[in-house]
């Protein structure tokens, strides 16, 4: 007889694996396109160390508190029961709706899952799993159950019906809640309301919390991270290679801002060039003359050419810990760079390089997937200072 034993399984994904799946899906909200050619490795590689904790979906800087105060509502109702899902997603509707009651536009107000809320629908991402990487990072969030690290969201709704202990035993124990937030700044005293205004702006204790949480991370040489150095400093400059920033950062970031200015043009010229050979494959397969991407990568080359000569790929393969694929590849792109070859004498690389990372996922070797592909002109990458820039300027307002 053959074996009929059950063929389904359960599997679990470590915490790492949910990080890199984490990663990857703001990796796609960040570069505005798929990471086609792999360059995810250097954007987070800096985008971390510079602004831990951060995220391109992140818009205002107060979702770290109501997180944080939806948490504590939790805490005094339910701790020491199963995790209450229902009485979460109903807190967030709650204050979301009171945004939605205080902001004259809700087109680009910030307000996460407003659409959904509008709908009378439940966001499929939460702002509590959005932001929940801030309270980590920064530390808002306490160890429970002798760890070392806050908890990822997973574990501490698992773990709560361990937030309670019984400190005495027997019928007269006395039960104490697990502390999740230190220092944190008061709710407004209208939290739990269901109407009335609910205002984006820090309050000035908000803002001094959130500068000392900055404070407290450690980065690669044991100091603040360059996030805290520049609200410290006040500064919030258009480009994240000014000279203002220059001058705040330690020799150590200095070096990283350096490689990462080089691997973000460089990145951008690769991305011009694919897209350049994806359009005219398109153009091949729907009888089609678009030369938009074509156009633009003549200029973007010569705008981003001097920073890619410029850049040591070695040295910034150990600093970012680039793996040999990559590496190989950013020579390539250099190379071409350098030597002004055609696009023609690049493609056999770039169309390499997508099918060892995508298979047969890869537009360039995809005519299905290259019927809706669609794309805006390649920029550099930008480590997510246009996010980054406008939680310091609401620290530096509130102060």
């Amino acid at each position: 007889m053959r074996n009929t034993d059950p063929a389904i399984g359960w599997f679990t994904l470590s915490e790492s694996d949910r990080a890199s799946a984490a990663r990857y899906l703001d990796m796609l909200s960040t570069m505005d396109t798929r990471d086609e050619l792999g360059f995810g490795a250097m954007h987070f590689a800096y985008a971390d160390r510079f602004f831990p904790g951060t995220s391109v979906q992140h818009a205002r800087l107060r979702y770290v508190f109501f997180v944080a105060w939806t948490y504590e509502e939790l805490r005094q109702a339910t701790a020491g029961q199963p995790f209450p899902f229902e009485m979460m997603k109903g807190i967030e509707e709650r204050y979301s709706r009171r945004l939605m009651q205080t902001v004259p536009v809700l087109q680009n107000s910030g307000i996460s899952g407003w659409m959904k809320y509008r709908d009378n629908q439940l966001p499929v991402v939460p702002a509590s799993r959005i932001y929940w990487s801030s309270l980590r990072s920064w530390r808002l969030l306490n160890p429970v159950h002798e760890r070392h690290d806050p908890p990822s969201q997973r574990d501490l709704h698992r773990s709560w019906p361990r937030l309670v202990r019984y400190e005495d035993g027997g019928d007269s124990a006395r039960a104490s809640s697990a502390i999740l937030f230190d220092g944190l700044p008061a709710a407004p005293p209208d939290w739990r309301q269901k109407r009335g205004r609910l205002p984006f702006e820090l309050t000035h204790d908000e803002a001094a919390y959130i500068r000392h949480r900055w404070r407290s991370v450690r980065a690669i040489d044991g100091e603040a991270p360059l996030l805290s150095k520049l609200v410290e400093a006040g500064i919030t400059p258009m480009s994240l290679w000014s000279d203002k920033i220059q001058k705040v950062a330690t020799p150590r970031e200095r070096s990283a801002l350096s490689y990462a200015r080089g691997a973000a043009s460089l990145a951008c010229i690769a991305r011009a060039a694919y897209s350049a050979l994806v359009e005219q494959r398109r153009n091949r397969d729907l009888d089609r003359s678009d030369r938009v991407h074509f156009d633009a990568l003549p200029e973007l080359i010569d705008a981003h050419r001097s920073q890619v000569l410029e850049l040591n790929v070695e040295g910034l393969t150990r600093d970012a810990s680039l793996d040999t694929g990559l590496y190989l590849f950013l020579k390539r792109i250099q190379s071409w760079v350098s030597h002004k070859d055609t696009l023609a004498d690049i493609e056999p690389a770039i169309v390499r390089h997508e099918q060892d990372l995508k298979d047969d996922r890869a537009y360039l070797s995809n005519e299905t997937r290259r019927a809706d592909w669609s794309k805006g002109i390649a920029e550099p990458l930008d480590y997510r200072w246009s996010t980054v820039r406008g939680l310091i300027s609401e620290v530096l307002e509130a102060a």
